[in-house]
């Protein structure tokens, strides 16, 4: 890994929302060192001229799904583990192909394939980890067959899923720290239904007990708790227990936004989610009530990001995209752009997840201690959020961890 050195860029400030044209940014090894109007430039370094280029972070997503190379969790669980492994190598390519140098995992992903982005064994962004999400039987999670119920899944010392089943105080807390204990970075509760039509999307899972045992056997091991909530109640409950961040949120309402900004949680909007679920409908079999909710819960997500704003709540940026539907990851922006600024969304994507994953000062801005994760695109992001096209073409340089992953100026 050579230094390198970033000449006549344009700098995107996500943070105040600015350009700065004429800087230069030097690199060594995982960290930016210096930002100014001319820097040292060591013998040997790497030279890129960004052109007058906007020069900015690189993007993060706060909600993926690495491991769910197909829509449907049985076959998933029966898919060997090395094959769901390099099916998710592609999936964190493609991440990064899109400007994402940082995610964070809802399920499913564990410390083995972080590592494995860590030291490059294949392009992919830097990884926070869950593990596997914590469901109640019969609630959204829940992926078993019906027999399994009885017999108990074979597959689960073998295969992955997004999930595992836990029911009871006593379970949560062994659950959270076997989690924890295998690398986990932060907890994953699935807290309510979702639109499988399993368990309703009003229904509260997991008791308030169960909840404030996982979100103090997760603050005791110095991490925190990100809950899977669509309605009012089951964001209540949550919350409630101490749940720091708020997965989804598409039916909140005015009081309960303002309770989350009161609590000092944050709502992480998923919506490309829905656009995509409703695209593929057809080809995923999907019924046709349960197609009318989504659509129903796109509009309603929509109208949760302005009442989130208008609160006050501190907004991050997720996807929650699985399957065929992963590509849709960059239309996240042109469905907020409805209720948002481009430099609204962009700061979600930045600064907010930075401190989702409390990587503060060292991700989401260009700023000297941080880690070296760049993009050089072309256009203005501040003013036009379609620069970043869905197959990334508008991103003409990606650096991560100050390794150079693409180059086309």
């Amino acid at each position: 890994m050579s230094d390198i050195v970033i000449t006549n860029a344009t700098l995107l400030d996500p943070r105040d929302a600015t350009l700065r044209s004429g800087q230069q940014i030097r690199i060594e090894g995982q960290k930016i060192v210096e930002v100014a109007g001319s820097v040292g430039v060591a013998q040997g370094a790497t030279r890129i001229d960004a052109g007058g280029r906007v020069v900015m972070p690189g993007l993060i997503d706060a909600h993926v799904h690495a491991m769910a190379y197909v829509n449907n969790q049985v076959t998933l669980a029966n898919t060997a583990p090395y094959l769901v492994a390099a099916h998710a190598s592609k999936i964190l390519a493609d991440y990064l192909r899109r400007g994402f140098t940082t995610v964070r995992d809802s399920g499913g992903a564990d410390a083995a394939l972080a590592d494995a982005t860590r030291l490059n064994l294949f392009p992919g962004p830097r990884l926070f980890v869950p593990g596997l999400a914590l469901a109640v039987t019969g609630g959204l999670g829940d992926f078993r067959v019906r027999t399994e119920h009885d017999q108990g899944c074979p597959h689960c010392r073998s295969t992955r899923n997004i999930s595992r089943v836990v029911d009871g105080v006593d379970a949560v807390r062994r659950a959270v720290r076997e989690e924890i204990a295998a690398g986990a970075h932060q907890i994953k509760l699935m807290a309510g239904g979702g639109n499988s039509g399993k368990s309703s999307i009003y229904s509260p899972h997991f008791s308030l007990e169960e909840q404030r045992v996982a979100v103090q056997e997760a603050a005791d091991f110095g991490t925190y708790v990100m809950a899977h909530c669509y309605g009012v109640d089951v964001i209540r409950r949550a919350l409630q227990a101490g749940v720091r961040t708020i997965e989804h949120a598409n039916l909140i309402d005015e009081d309960t936004a303002r309770l989350v900004a009161d609590k000092n949680a944050y709502v992480v909007p998923t919506l490309s989610t829905f656009e995509a679920s409703i695209f593929y409908a057809d080809q995923l079999g999907t019924p046709a009530h349960i197609v009318e909710q989504v659509k129903m819960m796109l509009r309603r997500g929509v109208e949760a990001v302005k009442i989130c704003r208008d609160a006050g709540v501190k907004l991050g940026f997720g996807t929650d995209l699985e399957g065929v539907m992963h590509h849709y990851q960059l239309h996240e922006f042109k469905i907020r752009s409805a209720v948002e600024t481009p430099a609204q969304t962009l700061h979600s994507a930045t600064i907010v997840n930075a401190e989702i994953v409390r990587h503060e000062g060292k991700l989401g801005e260009l700023i000297p201690g941080a880690f070296a994760d760049i993009l050089i695109v072309d256009g203005n992001p501040l003013e036009d959020i379609g620069v970043f096209q869905e197959d990334g073409s508008g991103i003409r340089v990606t650096i991560k961890d100050g390794y150079l992953h693409k180059r086309e100026i």
